[in-house]
């Protein structure tokens, strides 16, 4: 899955053996280390086994210039439904700028597109003797509570998909967006863009679902800080609309 959330203020793609070039510090007595490939490893094989019904779809990482911090993105799609895939983003430091953390969110990804909603997160600092095992046992309980939200996520985007839409009224959908904040003013006008000249066949139909993955398009180039707060905006003012 290409997607903005990996190359960020010079982070650099990187495969998953590369992770295991980057020194692990050595643990402190305030400092409990854990290694970029350990997490991305555990995460990949816990989802793996948790998953059911789900097909590994593909991974990405990337580190920071130094590789004191790491982030990827590891996705699985649902074996009887094309169109539904999770997403787990894992992020990391050895620089204790940030806590180790997870999310898990139910992705419709239409042309790499993410619709993220109802996400589960974890974060735990690097400190004390059990960070590891507690760590782990919170990604288990993360990846297990977010399976409930997978089947409606895929109803919402069949709902989409029957609510026929105008030019004009997908202009007035994307000005709310833009005048709610989820969209950018420089999103807005690739989103506006993606009405009039559509890249992608998904987004030529006159359905409320075109509408959603131009705006979709255009959040690719969100912050990785702000990407799924605003997927999730994006999710939760779109059912207050239509949906609800």
């Amino acid at each position: 899955m290409e997607s903005g959330l990996l190359t960020h203020c010079g982070s650099q793609r990187c495969s998953m053996q590369q992770l295991l070039t980057i020194p692990e510090p050595e643990k402190t007595n305030s400092y409990t280390p854990l290694n970029h490939y350990d997490l991305a490893f555990n995460t990949q094989k816990i989802a793996t086994d948790l998953l059911t019904g789900f097909s590994f779809a593909g991974d990405n990482y990337a580190l920071s210039t130094d590789g004191q911090k790491m982030f990827g993105v590891i996705t699985y799609h649902k074996q009887d439904e094309n169109d539904l895939k999770v997403a787990i983003g894992i992020r990391n430091s050895y620089d204790r700028s940030m806590s180790a953390g997870l999310v898990v969110g139910s992705a419709v990804l239409v042309c790499d597109n993410l619709m993220f909603a109802g996400d589960v997160k974890v974060m735990r600092k690097h400190q004390g003797p059990t960070m590891h095992e507690d760590l782990q046992d919170q990604i288990v309980m993360a990846i297990y509570k977010s399976q409930h939200q997978f089947t409606k996520l895929s109803e919402d985007a069949r709902h989409m998909r029957d609510i026929p839409l105008s030019r004009m009224e997908k202009y007035e959908y994307l000005g709310v967006l833009t005048g709610e904040g989820v969209l950018s003013p420089t999103q807005s006008t690739k989103a506006f863009k993606e009405v009039l000249e559509p890249a992608h066949e998904e987004f030529k139909s006159g359905s409320l679902w075109a509408a959603y993955n131009c705006a979709t398009e255009a959040l690719k180039s969100s912050p990785v800080q702000e990407i799924i707060k605003r997927h999730q905006q994006l999710h939760h003012l779109t059912r207050t609309l239509f949906l609800n």
